[in-house]
């Protein structure tokens, strides 16, 4: 591949919506393009094509023979942690999320039938009249829901006030932002034997690795074998790895994230008044587990952590956030 940032970049002019789309958008306006062949000019890499590149193991230094993997001897583009990381966000993405269709809006995927437990979807009848409405009465699977079909303006209202209801005390803020500095210097005390630990571990399972093909080599023991003890010896030194880059960053990353949350959480219902759809959607997606709706109205909510512990009880434990 190759990049030329001179060129015009053409073919994306609908707006990406799944992560690889969105991703193969950015690469196209940055200049990154495949390196064309006889049959094929060169031109922006396409969404299978950047499928393929994020999920192949020679660019984290590993490469494959008759289904048995071996140490390249090349210089790997990233390290295991960050591929299998990747690994995960894709399959997540692919896992979950509303589909997009032509009539959308930005509760859905939130809101829940309270009867039977389906999503809410959205209708627009007659060109100007929005409802929400069970997926149990007109889905391919229907439940035989009788829930009736309800206003769109009228829910939207109703989680407006509910933002009013869990609103948190500006009070609360500097105290709670004191109370997690302190709880983050404690643990990253607590965390330094721990990385000391996972490093001799990974250390350790890189040596066994190496013995393993060498008595490979050797005729010592057979390719199945082979075979069961990488995928064991892979897995240890995966969820090392993992383990090693939480120790590392995840007291750091909860702190952005609960200093974030905490000022969402005492301005929220400002905010989500005078925001766009677009961001109303990210709002509750990100605070909501699920709305459930029961009769035109709002009957119960969950919340997505750490909104969950910020909004579920009078008073804030940070020691429960913070494992």
């Amino acid at each position: 591949m190759r990049t030329d940032t001179s060129r015009p970049v053409g073919g994306l002019g609908r707006r990406p919506t799944r992560i690889l789309e969105r991703l193969v958008a950015e690469l196209a306006h940055r200049g990154l393009t495949n390196r064309g062949r006889r049959d094929r000019p060169v031109g922006p890499i396409g969404v299978s094509a950047l499928a393929n590149i994020l999920s192949n193991k020679a660019y984290a230094g590993i490469v494959s023979w008759e289904g048995v993997e071996y140490p390249g001897l090349h210089q790997p583009l990233t390290d295991t942690a960050t591929f299998n990381r990747v690994q995960d966000l894709l399959a997540a993405r692919a896992a979950r999320g509303t589909r997009e269709r032509r009539h959308n809006h930005y509760l859905k995927g939130t809101l829940f039938c309270g009867v039977c437990g389906r999503g809410l979807s959205f209708q627009l009848a007659k060109g100007r009249y929005e409802y929400l409405y069970c997926l149990g009465q007109k889905n391919r699977n229907p439940t035989g829901c009788k829930e009736p079909y309800m206003p769109a303006g009228d829910l939207e209202a109703q989680v407006e006030q509910l933002y009013e209801t869990i609103e948190l005390p500006k009070s609360w803020f500097a105290r709670l932002r004191e109370e997690l500095k302190s709880e983050i210097t404690a643990r990253q005390h607590r965390n330094a034997a721990e990385r000391e630990f996972l490093t001799r571990k990974l250390a350790k399972a890189e040596t066994e690795r190496r013995k393993l093909l060498d008595a490979y080599y050797a005729g010592a023991i057979d390719v199945t074998t082979l075979k069961t003890e990488q995928a064991r010896i892979g897995s240890d030194i995966r969820l090392a790895e993992e383990r090693l880059a939480a120790v590392d960053a995840h007291l750091a990353e909860w702190q952005e994230i609960l200093e974030t949350a905490m000022r969402f959480a005492t301005n929220c219902a400002t905010a989500y008044a005078r925001t766009s759809a677009q961001t109303r959607r990210r709002f509750n997606q990100a605070v909501f587990e699920r709305i459930e709706v029961r009769d035109g109205k709002i009957a119960a909510y969950s919340y997505h952590p750490p909104f969950d512990l910020l909004f579920s009880s009078s008073e804030f434990e940070y020691g429960d956030v913070v494992w």
